[in-house]
């Protein structure tokens, strides 16, 4: 009885470990993948990216990281991607709005002092997260 235990613990952990590794990988992919059509102003293929993966931004979001640049709806800004921005600011849900970023400043504070330092093409990004407060 003794073998039979310790085999299906053992059984068990060769079958859970791969399965983790993969679920990381996967979500990793996701995450490269959701930076990239952000800088892109791709907001189909974000969609659809989500969609196959089963996942939804609201639920990612916070944990998401794009580089240096930070956030999701900030490399879409930097980018000037707005179709990008709206799909993620209408998904991703009020928190990302309002949480604070990596410098502890939230998005709408963010993109204010890019407005505000002479950069008018951020105008309308600063107006889309307000209003998406």
């Amino acid at each position: 009885m003794k073998i039979f235990i310790t085999f299906t613990c053992t059984l068990s952990l060769l079958v859970l470990t791969p399965t983790t590794t993969q679920a990381d990988d996967r979500l990793l992919r996701l995450a490269i993948s959701l930076c990239d059509f952000a800088k892109t102003d791709d907001r189909t293929s974000m969609r659809r990216k989500l969609r196959a993966a089963g996942m939804r931004l609201r639920a990612i979001y916070p944990a998401i990281k794009c580089g240096d640049d930070g956030s999701l709806l900030r490399v879409a800004t930097i980018n000037n991607a707005m179709s990008a921005a709206k799909f993620l600011a209408s998904k991703a849900g009020s928190d990302a709005i309002t949480a604070p970023g990596h410098d502890g400043k939230t998005i709408v504070q963010w993109a204010e002092e890019l407005v505000a330092a002479g950069d008018e093409s951020k105008k309308p990004f600063l107006e889309l997260f307000k209003s998406e407060m």
